[in-house]
């Protein structure tokens, strides 16, 4: 009995992103070794403008496959559009005039592309926190202010003090503010909440080489050391192709996710990113001292209260939110069962010494172990989470809510006596049932409570509050479940009214 083997060839598709990135060391390569032999300056041309040409035209391809991107996408098409054409004319003019005009047509274009890829890149940052993050603002803000002033010390006020008061220095300062707009966009979109995709990586790149490449420009522009198809030209074009990739990027679409978290957290990255943006300034004063240089004191002393405001204000809401996540669950948002305790003290206290009622409830999800098995701990967290919503809908202004255990809330209701403290857990009761829950995408089902209720002066200590409270849960539970419960000295169970 003979036998054949086959061997399964497997082809892996090459991915357009991975033909951006593999570009750009060959388009270097050959736009470099014709510079070096100073032959085809046609094509030497091509080579270079086809870094920004590739990434517009990998913007206009991603606008059609992702229309949730497409006003963002646009946006960088045009800043490509105007880099392209920048380019075009000044290595037109390099090649046929003796010298390239400075300032020139060609600048309008360079500087016109720093407003469009800063909108766009604004348009993601609204898409990823429509609400205000404010932490990330500051962080932003810190590392703009410390960028700033380098960009002020070496390239704008060199720029001034040589007597340059015409149009040539307006623009020679334009570049630095155009770079200036995109450290603070950039920063506050690298640092802020939100998922950290490939592809929003690769445009941290693209930012990265970008400013770079720019500030060693205008230091070469300032110092008349600028030579055409220089090295800087390969950081150029790296860039152009990684914006390329970074946009052409299965993960392009989340840079649009909302963020799953209200502010970002502080990692040690985080932290160390913005302790060297705030020693910018102070350790530039004394590299230009140690050089026998004069720094630019009133600046640098500015920059200097600026970020120590900042940081003061960054480390101020570091501390609040380490407070409120040490007194909130994390899957609800709710008051974490600590909070509750301790409140429920401080309510005591002053129930005792002006005479007020207090009354708490306890209430717990019916058959939650069912929901769990039946479509796991992610059909689970919905029940929770919509319960919660609901809570919070029903209960009054001043109400405290709280995640109490696993399936288990507690509300603390101040100044309300028992009568009152009854028909709010009717209400909740019924207002927890009224409606199925979604606990698939596809799948409703109808979810109860049980609901225990307590008061004092009826019991005399918290303890014995929280005891109550908990006995005529149990009493609910076993009386049906989808019931309210009552103890005040002796327990008392009610028959549910039609939800």
């Amino acid at each position: 009995m003979s036998s054949a083997s086959s061997t399964a060839v497997v082809t892996r598709r090459v991915a357009a992103w991975h033909l951006a990135l593999a570009a750009a060391p060959v388009v270097i390569a050959a736009y470099f070794t014709l510079v070096r032999l100073d032959v085809l300056p046609g094509t030497q041309v091509a080579l270079y403008v086809s870094a920004n040409a590739a990434f517009g035209v990998a913007c206009l391809y991603a606008a059609r496959r992702h229309p949730a991107l497409r006003k963002f996408l646009l946006l960088m098409a045009g800043s490509a559009a105007a880099g392209v054409t920048a380019d075009v004319i000044f290595y037109v003019q390099a090649l046929t005039l003796d010298e390239v005009p400075y300032p020139g047509i060609a600048d309008a274009f360079y500087l016109a592309s720093y407003p469009l890829m800063a909108l766009g890149l604004l348009l993601v940052i609204r898409r990823r926190t429509p609400g205000w993050d404010g932490a990330s603002a500051i962080d932003a803000a810190i590392v703009a202010v410390g960028a700033g002033y380098l960009v002020f010390e070496f390239i704008i006020a060199p720029t001034w003090e040589s007597g340059g008061h015409g149009l040539a220095a307006f623009v020679s300062v334009g570049y630095p503010i155009g770079d200036l707009m995109l450290i603070m966009v950039g920063a506050r979109l690298l640092l802020g909440a939100g998922p950290r995709s490939t592809s929003l990586r690769l445009i941290g790149g693209y930012l990265g080489l970008v400013l770079v490449a720019d500030t060693i420009y205008s230091i070469q522009q300032i110092n008349g050391t600028y030579q055409v198809a220089n090295f800087l030209d390969a950081f150029w074009i790296t860039s152009g192709f990684l914006l390329a990739a970074g946009v052409l990027h299965p993960s392009a679409p989340k840079l649009i996710s909302d963020s799953s978290a209200a502010t970002p957290d502080a990692t040690t990255g985080r932290l160390v990113v913005l302790a060297v943006a705030a020693m910018i300034a102070p350790t530039s004063m004394l590299v230009q001292v140690g050089l026998g240089k004069n720094p630019q004191v009133v600046a640098a002393a500015s920059v200097c209260n600026l970020l120590f405001l900042l940081v003061l204000v960054r480390m101020t809401g570091l501390v609040r939110a380490q407070r409120l996540a040490a007194i909130t669950d994390g899957l609800t948002g709710l008051r974490s069962r600590r909070y509750f305790e301790e409140s429920l003290g401080n309510e005591s206290a002053r129930a005792g010494r002006y005479g007020l009622p207090l009354s708490m409830l306890l209430l717990d999800i019916d058959h939650f172990k069912r929901v769990n098995d039946t479509y796991g701990h992610n059909g689970g967290d919905r029940v929770l989470v919509e319960v919660t919503h609901r809570l919070q809908e029903l209960v009054r202004p001043g109400d405290v809510v709280a995640r109490y255990g696993g399936e288990e809330f507690a509300v603390l209701l101040p100044n309300t006596g028992p009568e009152q403290a009854w028909e709010i857990a009717e209400r909740i009761r019924r207002g927890v049932s009224a409606a199925p829950i979604a606990v698939t995408e596809d799948r409703l089902s109808r979810v109860t409570v049980s609901v225990g209720t307590a008061g004092m002066p009826a019991v005399g200590s918290t303890d014995e509050l929280v005891l109550a409270a908990d006995r005529a849960l149990y009493a609910a539970k076993n009386a049906g479940r989808n019931q309210v419960a009552a103890a005040d000295g002796v327990e008392r169970v009610a028959q549910p009214q039609a939800a």
